[in-house]
């Protein structure tokens, strides 16, 4: 699954799932100018984007939020292995239920370009879960907030699992915490995927968040 990201192949299939017709078109542009992107769907609804989706060969969604709840609902299943980005708004509100859903990364509505695409398909490859910094800091100063939220049930991890989850917490992708725990690739990602499912977490960043709120892991 996956086959074509991780073989950093050159010619990607990518749907773009967003209603706002100025926004689907200026996102499909941006699209047409990235190096690895060869074909470029936009579907203007759910369903015209899962009949394209039956039809196979769908690399990577694009979805804007509006468009992406049915993933909060329906989860991986519905992605049927196709790679999933969020395109968000930096000055949105609901913050912690954007990086709740079950995606691969996020990119910012504001600042997107030809090369923050490619480079958030390179660090999807490595195991990473790409985000906007301006997400990224709120949602940790989110996690350090006392009160609702905090996660009172017990999370039983091992010594590594845990060495995985201070690195994750710190940014690191599965490639980096390999290197640091010298284990494979491949045992950093089991490691992760473990992290993820102890914590009941659909993401690094949600995973990362109720780690600190859990008490597992501290934030520098």
């Amino acid at each position: 699954m996956h086959s074509m990201l991780e073989a950093d192949h050159d010619t990607l299939t990518v749907a773009v799932l967003v209603e706002n017709e100025v926004l689907g078109r200026g996102i499909e542009a941006v699209l047409r100018r990235v190096p690895e992107v060869s074909t470029v769907h936009r579907c203007g609804s759910r369903e015209r984007y899962e009949a394209l989706s039956r039809l196979g060969g769908i690399d990577l969604l694009l979805v804007a939020p509006p468009e992406a709840q049915w993933l909060e609902s329906e989860g991986r299943v519905a992605r049927d292995g196709t790679y999933v980005v969020l395109v968000v708004d930096e000055a949105a509100s609901n913050i912690t239920r954007l990086a709740s859903m079950p995606v691969d990364g996020f990119v910012s509505q504001q600042r997107l370009t030809a090369e923050l695409l490619s480079d958030t398909l390179r660090r999807i490859r490595h195991g990473e879960l790409p985000m906007p910094p301006a997400l990224t800091r709120a949602l940790l100063a989110r996690a350090d907030e006392p009160g609702s939220g905090t996660r009172t049930r017990t999370v039983n991890l091992t010594a590594r699992e845990t060495e995985a989850l201070t690195l994750l917490v710190k940014g690191l992708s599965n490639k980096q915490i390999a290197r640091r725990l010298t284990i494979s690739s491949h045992g950093a990602k089991r490691l992760v995927a473990s992290i993820m499912l102890k914590l009941d977490s659909p993401n690094r960043t949600t995973a990362a968040i109720h780690a600190i709120r859990a008490g597992l892991v501290e934030c520098d």
